[in-house]
């Protein structure tokens, strides 16, 4: 008897450190940062538990006395995990039906800009990522692992649509081995400029600009280094340094982060602009995967009056030949 509650008691007290390892400090641990990466394959896994638990339950029934009630209580701890999580997602939203490019239609570029962020492998063409960045009104584009070539032709292709675009691109190294990150300003939002006082990602760089005259929001492309079992260290470092713009009172900041709310925890003065729209849980890699199954790490964030009015994650942009999908989110200051 005491042997089966143990076993109901661990699996339990793991289901519970693997669905909500930031409730210990453990979200940036190896094992629980991978598994809590994808909260909506964590939910289907815990479902299929469940299901064959209670099949295994019934195909047991009058035979195995000692063991049903076990099986019993391994499936209803499955399905309540499934519940949990599935709960979580929900509070962060799956998703609106809105139509963010409409928002901001003759917007004052002073209160109001439009964020695309894309991380294009270097191998989404400049003429796609314009095509998208037209479409969507954008303002600011920020694209990690895109080369300072592509970069450059996109701000040619923007420009001459009628868009003109101030283009930045930090490069580290080798670009086949570090891949570079790329932003491009609207002219609209006025003149900026490549700063390092507030620091950067420590292996694959990220670009932060500021406005020229002082008027206006830093503006940030940032992408950290992947949770990779080696490199942990690294991971956690960068995710320290995104963190650390929250406390800047002007930010709005775009780009991979190889992270999920979860890993990031406590946004201090940032907002995440998924969430915000309540579109946090709809998933931006990988494009293999449906967007409730993918995982959310690309992300906008912002300080101050900056808020989303929209937001949401681009899955028509699948076959464009990047692993992730392009977010793009409507800002505004808030009144009073």
């Amino acid at each position: 008897m005491w042997g089966r509650i143990v076993l109901l008691v661990v699996f339990a007290g793991t289901v519970f450190l693997v669905s909500a390892p930031g409730l210990f400090g453990l979200q940036r641990q190896f094992v629980f940062a991978q598994l809590i990466a994808f909260r909506g394959l964590l939910a289907l896994g815990f479902v299929a538990l469940g299901v064959v638990g209670a099949l295994l339950f019934w195909m047991l029934r009058g035979r195995a006395r000692t063991a049903r009630p076990v099986v019993a209580g391994l499936a209803a701890i499955a399905l309540l995990a499934a519940g949990g999580n599935i709960a979580v997602q929900a509070g962060r939203g799956f998703g609106s039906d809105a139509a963010p490019a409409s928002v901001t239609d003759a917007a004052d570029p002073a209160t109001s800009m439009r964020v695309l962020t894309w991380n294009t492998y270097d191998t989404v063409t400049a003429d796609d990522i314009a095509r998208v960045a037209l479409a969507e009104r954008s303002t600011v584009v920020t694209l990690p692992e895109t080369s300072r070539e592509t970069a450059e032709a996109v701000g040619r292709a923007m420009d001459a649509a009628g868009r003109p675009m101030q283009v930045f691109t930090a490069e580290r190294g080798d670009p086949a081995e570090t891949p570079p990150t790329s932003l491009l300003v609207s002219d609209e939002l006025g003149a900026y400029e490549i700063t390092d006082e507030l620091g950067d990602t420590g292996t694959m760089p990220s670009v932060v600009a500021r406005p020229a005259d002082g008027t206006g929001p830093v503006i940030v492309a940032a992408h950290p280094m992947p949770p990779l079992p080696s490199i942990m260290s690294l991971w956690r470092s960068d995710l320290d340094w995104v963190l650390s713009l929250c406390g800047q009172p002007d930010l709005v900041l775009g780009g991979d982060l190889n992270a999920t709310l979860d890993h990031l925890g406590p946004l201090g003065g940032c907002s995440d602009a998924l969430a915000e729209a309540g579109a946090g849980a709809e998933g931006s890699w990988p494009t293999s995967l449906p967007p409730l199954l993918s995982s959310p790490i690309d992300h906008v964030l912002t300080t101050g009056d900056w808020h989303a009015a929209a937001a949401q994650v681009l899955s028509t942009e699948d076959a464009a030949g990047s692993d992730h999908r392009p977010v793009v989110a409507t800002l505004g200051i808030r009144a009073g």
